[in-house]
């Protein structure tokens, strides 16, 4: 959680305070102590309303189980992303990452540990994208990567690393864990966010009914060549 309403209701109230007491020792050549005492209070005060706007503030954006970005705050930030992409001439491409058999994970180990897998599977995918990039929680066990100012020839690279990271994560915990990903680009396969999702889910799914996991790295990686 970031600390900016925090850090603005402190420098709002210090701001304050030392003006208040400085016009009253320039005025009146003493500092009233019970000015003081007040200004400490509204400190705590400042800092806890702070306190409070960061909270509000960070489950608007955030999703609480994962830490990834939400779906609302992703939907308000695509515009600036694709304009960003089209400043640069580059393109945005959008992952949608399906996690496979999940419902046999919660069944098997409980919903716990299909919360941890959540939790997991968020912080390898933020690991496999660069800081410009985002990752959200789409809803359930499904993921969204947003990769703004892309070459297309990287679009493998990346479905890859996806891919490699994850099977790291399934030996990390001894859990046979796999994904399904889809991919769709923008602007060549369609301008907003739902489309493109669209698009994604589409190749999702062609890629959940095809080999199983290593067999898919292995077209991914000779793709790539």
């Amino acid at each position: 959680m970031r600390y900016t309403g925090r850090i603005m209701a402190l420098l709002i109230v210090v701001i304050s305070s030392i003006g208040i007491i400085l016009y009253q020792y320039l005025s009146h050549d003493y500092i009233d102590m019970i000015y003081v005492s007040v200004s400490v209070f509204y400190l705590l005060f400042g800092w806890r309303l702070g306190k409070q706007y960061d909270k509000v503030k960070y489950l608007s954006e955030k999703d609480v189980l994962t830490g990834s970005y939400n779906r609302r705050f992703i939907k308000d930030a695509f515009p600036k992303l694709k304009s960003m992409s089209d400043r640069k001439d580059q393109k945005l491409i959008v992952f949608l990452i399906d996690v496979d058999d999940f419902k046999l994970i919660n069944d098997q180990y409980g919903h716990a540990t299909g919360d941890r897998v959540l939790q997991l599977i968020a912080s390898t995918l933020k690991k496999a994208c660069r800081g410009s990039d985002y990752m959200v929680r789409w809803g359930g066990d499904e993921f969204v990567a947003i990769f703004p100012c892309t070459e297309q020839p990287d679009l493998n690279e990346l479905h890859l690393r996806l891919h490699n990271e994850l099977n790291k994560l399934s030996n990390k915990i001894s859990i046979d864990v796999s994904v399904s990903i889809g991919h769709a680009t923008y602007p060549d396969e369609g301008a907003g966010l739902n489309d493109l999702v669209k698009i994604a889910d589409r190749k999702m799914y062609n890629d959940k009914r095809g080999n199983n996991n290593n067999q898919k790295v292995e077209r991914l990686a000779s793709n790539g060549n």
